[in-house]
């Protein structure tokens, strides 16, 4: 291509931890695909989610709000149409714009009640809706989007585009996958399982091959932003069968816990084996065997692997054409797990490391600085940051003749000085929100380059309790300090912090525009 402008290629999981990579120190995982584009770029190990819930995070991805201003502030809440976004800023500077796999924008299922009540154009991702043969595509522009290729789902429980092409093209894989369904794991363990149908007929190999078969059909003289998202290693925990036993949960790194760790923690803690609570991130949730959580991280492993396998077939055929010079590929995730750390698993109002830190990597030939970087960095940064490169301004434009010094129009702070090495870091705090409205509670985080502090309040009329973990002298998280007088005054300064940060990262949209 001989545009000026960068394309983008930007390769979204589901659900995955940032020590779920071999260039991430992990031991056992081998990701020798993602380990090399990490290679080629910077590697950002202090890397965080705004919100730890799917929805929430990918609002925040491409609105570059944070939850309280895109109003998605827990997962079930559609994503408003009307807000400004990154991919409608680039589709109005000229790119093409396009997403393979999930998005998850809007809601996946609704209950009967509420869908008869509903604009069906506000749901296009209800699942239900597609097999009633309500929706059948993604009319477009979708959030900015030229193009939507859309998985709906998780494992065997899936819809969307992907539903449709089994359906169409593969007519008995999809009858095998309907009536025989996934065969259980021996061990019992909780939503594990062989996936039915062969690792090509996979939800990761169709991303990968709809991905490459798009990159195909480009123009040669338009720059493009390619949304290639992945809806694993998200739980259920399914495999091709060949994939099942490349990890033997004997081997893998086990989870982290400290006997009585509870007693130093929230009181739901203990309630939500105590009383199985529903929470926003998983289903009642149970005490787990020690075997199943081992089982469960080797499972996982090998969903990394594979999702590695078929990102390094995206990138070779991104090579093949000759893109990789002019082209910033950014991996990431939208949440981590808990997978048995702390005798947690999968995600809930919990804001431990294993579910808010994840993987991020940036590479553009000659221009990225190649490197492992701490700089503090969130999924808030993610849309500036890929607007500067762009040379694309802020949706919303910038600060008024009447009142230039309001406040940006988005929250986040772009990396483009950390990526470029002209600078270490650009922000020295990162705020993470999350509402747990079945338990009514409301969480926020303030993470420095040392400390988490976390305050929960609204449960059950209780007073306010929090966390504050030495995240230096105590990076599993296995002391709470919150109640520590020797630590009081350090408590009190990162509460003025994270009331600061709270404050500068409330929206200023709509801009003023004049005086009045």
């Amino acid at each position: 291509m001989s545009q000026s402008q960068p394309n983008f290629l930007v390769i979204c999981t589901d659900q995955m931890r940032a020590d779920h990579l071999g260039c991430a120190g992990n031991p056992v995982i081998q990701t020798p695909h993602l380990d090399a584009l990490a290679e080629s770029g910077s590697h950002f190990q202090r890397a965080y989610v705004n919100c730890p819930l799917c929805m929430p995070s990918r609002a925040t991805m491409f609105t570059g709000l944070t939850p309280r201003g895109h109003g998605v502030r827990t997962n079930g809440i559609p994503l408003s149409r009307e807000l400004p976004t990154l991919t409608a800023a680039l589709k109005g500077a000229g790119y093409h714009t396009a997403s393979i796999g999930k998005l998850h924008f809007s809601n996946y299922w609704l209950n009967d009640d509420v869908k008869e009540q509903v604009k069906l154009e506000d749901f296009l991702e209800v699942r239900a809706f597609w097999e009633e043969g309500k929706v059948s595509d993604i009319p477009t522009p979708y959030y900015g989007f030229d193009h939507v290729d859309i998985t709906l789902g998780h494992g065997s429980y899936t819809g969307g585009h992907y539903a449709n092409w089994l359906k169409e093209q593969h007519p008995e894989a999809w009858k095998k996958l309907q009536t025989e369904g996934v065969n259980p794991s021996p061990s019992g363990a909780e939503q594990s399982g062989t996936f039915p149908l062969d690792e090509s007929l996979h939800h990761t190999a169709y991303v990968a091959n709809q991905t490459i078969d798009h990159l195909d059909k480009l123009e040669d003289d338009q720059p493009f932003f390619l949304f290639c998202s992945f809806p694993d290693p998200h739980h259920p925990y399914e495999l091709p069968e060949n994939w099942e036993h490349k990890y033997s949960p004997d081997e893998v790194v086990p989870p982290i816990a400290r006997e009585g760790e509870f007693d130093d923690l929230a009181p739901f803690f203990k309630d939500i084996f105590a009383n199985d609570l529903q929470l926003s991130g998983r289903g009642k949730a149970t005490d787990i065997p020690y075997e199943h959580k081992l089982e469960l991280i080797a499972r996982t492993y090998a969903m990394v692997s594979l999702l590695d396998k078929y990102i390094g077939r995206v990138i070779q055929a991104l090579d093949a054409k000759g893109l990789r010079d002019n082209t910033v590929i950014v991996f990431m995730s939208d949440h981590g797990d808990m997978l048995g750390d702390h005798g947690l698993l999968n995600k809930g109002p919990f804001h431990f490391e294993g579910l808010l830190h994840i993987p991020m990597i940036w590479s553009w030939k000659n221009h990225v600085k190649k490197q492992e970087t701490r700089a503090l960095m969130s999924l808030l940064d993610f849309a500036p940051t890929v607007l500067e490169l762009a040379g694309v301004p802020v949706p919303e434009g910038p600060a008024s003749a009447e009142a230039p010094m309001q406040p940006p129009a988005w929250a986040g702070r772009s990396q483009v000085p950390v990526l470029t090495g002209s600078a270490d870091k650009v922000q020295d705090a990162i705020l993470v929100e999350n509402d747990e409205d079945y338990l009514g509670l409301r969480l926020r985080t303030l993470i420095t380059p040392r400390y988490k502090l976390t305050t929960y309040t609204g449960h059950r009329g209780l007073e306010p309790y929090g966390e504050l973990f030495d995240l230096e002298h105590d990076p599993h998280e296995l002391h709470n300090l919150w109640h520590s007088a020797d630590h009081g005054s350090l408590k009190a300064e990162l509460f003025e912090a994270l009331l600061s940060k709270i404050i500068e990262t409330d929206s200023a949209v709509p801009r003023r525009l004049s005086h009045a």
